[in-house]
């Protein structure tokens, strides 16, 4: 009897022990989850700011800032702002009309944009391989829906980026927004080309890539236009600027936002990075290669010399492959030139400068 009594009390000394070990571990982990807090990519501001702590982004409406290096669409909620699309799945090969509002913090769609390069909000479309690369303009409505043609080549996931400056907006930083869509079908992904300095487009055209990426700092880019091994001299102004250049990186599609290198417009941008004329009074972000002379006010082009070379300024916030697209327009027609840029671990990326052209106007 005194045994089982002893048993019983070694017993329930051993329960005992283990229920205050538990205590303890509970109240450890309370305080430390206390001091520590919730993670941000968890909270209800994951599009705010989840994202750019991810990425490197950021502003006040989670666009441009120098602090953050200017990544966007890897939320569909960021700043405040919510992109609401229509339809999350799409047809392959038949065009129809894609539609969306952009969602203000009060639930209501958002009327109100500052109009940058000729329009109040860019539409980018690539699918997540970056294949089947679009820039489109959607035309917005009294109630706050964007409409928009759009056909989608092959079956496969695409990225939708609505890029635009909110009239709220205090700093005139430029706000992206992502939202996935899905085209169904045999899938066949396409491999990322590998990095080159040149690029072919329909028309003869080629476009050399020059320039320096760089983590550490902004990277210059500069891009000069030929046609059939002379120089093009007549590009003309596509929505009020010379080129139009948009960085994505693989995986997740990060969108980086470019400076344009501009006299006049120091430390602003608009939604797409943008060349144009030089110290011109055209939209803001708009610049020039160096070099260019500016058409009458009323003119639809402007010219640039031989020597002259698009020039972008951004920052790239990792190592890793980047795709880039670049728009440009002549002889009535806009054409994508693309390329593929690897920046290395030691966080440099170098490129031969394209012959025969000059420094930027500006470097940021």
């Amino acid at each position: 009897m005194a045994r089982a009594k002893g048993r019983t009390m070694n017993a329930l000394t051993r329960i005992g022990g283990f229920g205050l070990a538990l205590a303890v571990l509970f109240g450890v982990s309370y305080v430390v989850g206390t001091t520590i807090g919730p993670s941000r990519d968890s909270d209800g501001q994951a599009g705010a700011s989840g994202q750019e702590a991810s990425a490197g982004g950021g502003g006040a409406a989670g666009g441009v800032d120098g602090v953050t290096g200017g990544i966007g669409g890897l939320a569909i909620s960021a700043g405040g702002y919510t992109l609401a699309p229509g339809e999350l799945s799409w047809p392959v090969g038949r065009s129809r009309t894609y539609t969306f509002r952009i969602l203000g913090t009060d639930g209501r769609p958002v009327t109100e944009f500052t109009r940058a390069h000729d329009a109040d909000l860019h539409l980018i479309v690539v699918r997540r391989d970056l294949t089947g690369y679009q820039h489109l303009h959607p035309t917005r409505d009294a109630a706050g829906t964007w409409s928009v043609p759009l056909q989608l080549a092959a079956p496969g996931v695409y990225r939708v980026f609505a890029d635009f400056i909110p009239r709220s907006s205090r700093t005139g930083s430029a706000v992206t927004l992502g939202a996935d869509l899905t085209a169904s079908g045999d899938l066949r992904p396409v491999a990322l080309p590998p990095d080159s300095r040149t690029a072919m487009t329909a028309g003869g055209y080629t476009v050399t890539l020059g320039g320096q990426a760089d983590t550490r700092e902004a990277a210059t880019l500069r891009f000069a236009v030929a046609r059939n091994g002379q120089p093009v001299t007549s590009l003309e102004r596509y929505l009020g600027a010379f080129g139009h250049l948009v960085v994505l990186r693989q995986g997740d599609l990060a969108y980086l936002h470019v400076h344009p290198n501009s006299a006049g417009t120091a430390g602003t941008a608009g939604p797409v990075g943008t060349a144009g004329p030089v110290g011109s009074a055209g939209p803001v972000g708009a610049v020039a290669p160096a070099g260019s002379v500016r058409t009458a006010s009323s003119g639809a082009s402007a010219a640039a010399d031989s020597g002259s070379a698009l020039s972008f300024a951004t920052r790239f916030p990792s190592a890793g492959s980047y795709r880039l697209f670049l728009d440009f327009k002549h002889e009535g027609q806009v054409r994508t030139a693309e390329f593929t840029m690897t920046v290395m671990a030691d966080g440099t990326a170098h490129l031969a400068t394209p012959t025969g052209t000059s420094p930027p106007a500006h470097t940021h």
